[in-house]
């Protein structure tokens, strides 16, 4: 997810893609004015930063936030085998008895 303030009125369609939607005034849901902030995608970034019909720049990126990874899921026999081959494997030793 990207971060990104608003730098110029406007009003969004697609306003429920954004997430953690934060507005300095209270206004309509699709309404944002200078200083609001809010996290989206990089499609609504490059949108809102030029790339929209208007050729007009209306939010600044203030942060990237890494997108977390997904977990791999993998079951017991593979996660025993993985172990076991990052761990090495020792000879045991023989007992031997002292007369």
């Amino acid at each position: 997810m990207i971060k990104v303030e608003v730098i110029e009125k406007f009003t969004l369609a697609d306003y429920k893609k954004l997430k953690n939607v934060k507005k300095v005034a209270t206004r309509k849901e699709n309404e944002f004015s200078v200083g609001d902030t809010f996290e989206c995608d990089k499609e609504m970034v490059d949108y809102l930063t030029g790339n929209n019909a208007f050729k007009k720049e209306v939010v600044k990126v203030v942060e990237i936030k890494p997108e977390k990874e997904k977990p791999i899921k993998l079951d017991e026999e593979d996660v025993t085998n993985a172990y076991l081959d990052d761990k090495p494997i020792k000879p045991k030793k023989k007992k031997t008895s002292k007369k």
